[in-house]
């Protein structure tokens, strides 16, 4: 099974018994491809192979279990003939084993022509974080690229599917994406791409990490610039922007009393970083930026290289002083550049003025003000979308 299919399984607690397995759509699809002589793609002939080798294990298991309860029987068996040709009083039990002698127990011990060793207990993999779920689900919901009109859905599958997973739907979506990916067979396809970027995010690297945390109420034009001057510092690293939940006293909101959730911060901000591939954005549980920031560098792989977003502006780089000493501390074995050298400078418009996130939460609905603090590439008319459906 794809690697990443492996990961939604974890996920979703996917049952691996028989009758259960998704797998059996496609595998009787393609089935019957093979015998109507069609074509089979790459995908749909692993699958055939794979549920070959799983019916001949099932069936030598069968043969095993079949000859250990004949030998079972053998030993216990009783002479027929000798019970007939005697009478009740005449019958006399058989000798058993002279006194100190070994039992010898009926039943051969496993593995040794009777039943099979007991495969290995393996242990449950460990859970996943709140952010892993959420990056990997909607990874998939990027992937898919499929009309879901075509797709057997109910209305709430669909609803959900549509939408950025959350860390408490995340569960529910991967279980409906796993689903498109069976009954619409994009194992091939979809699980090739999607693997590419898994393979490159779960193995222990020297690679490049920046987190770049905020409440980003909502991101302007600015941050956007920042974000952007590290991914192309380092293009082959990965840029993550982790957007914090605000507590009661930082919340802000637009004029008319709709507050800026970090869902909508989150979904300006995927406007924004679209045209940039090696860009994520996901949502912490944390209302400080800071100890969301923290709470990452515990899931990353031991040997990577982190660059923690911050500007020159007040010293802001300043916030990260102790992170190496504190990695240290807690033993992550990252290395966390200087943030003194890796910080950026802040970016401003033509006349001098720096971009205003209160701008545009005031006069959302105004394109010709809010233009200047929005990025070039961005239609103003998808920002409005977004604070209308606060």
């Amino acid at each position: 099974m794809s690697k990443f299919l492996k990961k939604i399984a974890e996920l979703t607690g996917a049952s691996n018994e028989p009758g259960k397995d998704p797998t059996k759509a496609a595998v009787a699809a393609a089935q019957a491809k093979k015998d109507a002589g069609e074509p089979l793609s790459r995908g749909e002939q692993d699958l055939l192979t794979a549920a070959e080798d799983e019916l001949d294990a099932a069936t030598d298991q069968k043969k095993q279990s079949t000859q250990a309860i004949k030998n079972i029987n053998a030993s216990t068996t009783v002479d027929d003939e000798a019970l007939t040709e005697q009478g009740p009083d005449e019958f006399v039990p058989r000798q058993g084993p002279p006194g100190g002698g070994d039992f010898e127990p009926a039943i051969p011990p496993p593995g040794v022509g009777g039943p099979p060793i007991p495969p290995p207990v393996v242990e449950p993999a460990e859970p996943l974080t709140t952010e892993g779920e959420t990056f990997l689900v909607n990874l998939a919901r990027k992937a898919l690229h499929i009309d879901l009109g075509d797709v057997l859905l109910s209305d709430l599958e669909r609803e959900l599917v549509n939408k950025d997973a959350e860390p408490e739907t995340a569960k529910k979506v991967a279980k409906i994406i796993r689903k498109i990916i069976v009954d619409q067979g994009l194992s091939e396809g979809f699980v090739s791409k999607a693997d590419v970027i898994l393979e490159d995010l779960l193995k222990k690297n020297d690679r490049v990490v920046v987190l770049v945390p905020g409440s980003f109420k909502p991101p302007h034009k600015g941050h956007y610039e920042m974000v952007k001057q590290y991914s192309e510092t380092y293009p082959d690293g990965h840029v993550h922007v982790l957007i914090s939940a605000p507590s009661a006293k930082s919340e802000r909101k637009t004029k008319d009393g709709r507050i800026i959730t970090p869902t909508a911060a989150a979904q300006i901000f995927e406007l924004y970083v679209e045209p940039l591939d090696n860009v994520t954005v996901s949502i912490s549980e944390y209302p400080s930026p800071v100890t969301a920031a923290y709470e990452s560098l515990k899931t990353l792989d031991s040997g990577t290289t982190v660059v923690l977003g911050a500007s020159n502006k007040d010293n802001d780089w300043k916030r990260w002083s102790y992170a190496q000493q504190w990695a240290e501390k807690e033993q992550l074995g990252l290395n966390i550049l200087d943030p003194a050298e890796t910080a950026v400078d802040v970016t401003i418009d033509s006349t001098g003025r720096p971009y205003s996130a209160g701008n545009i939460r005031d006069n959302f609905d105004d394109f010709d003000l809010i233009q200047n603090d929005i990025p070039d590439h961005v239609d103003p008319n998808q920002i409005k979308q977004v604070f209308d459906s606060l």
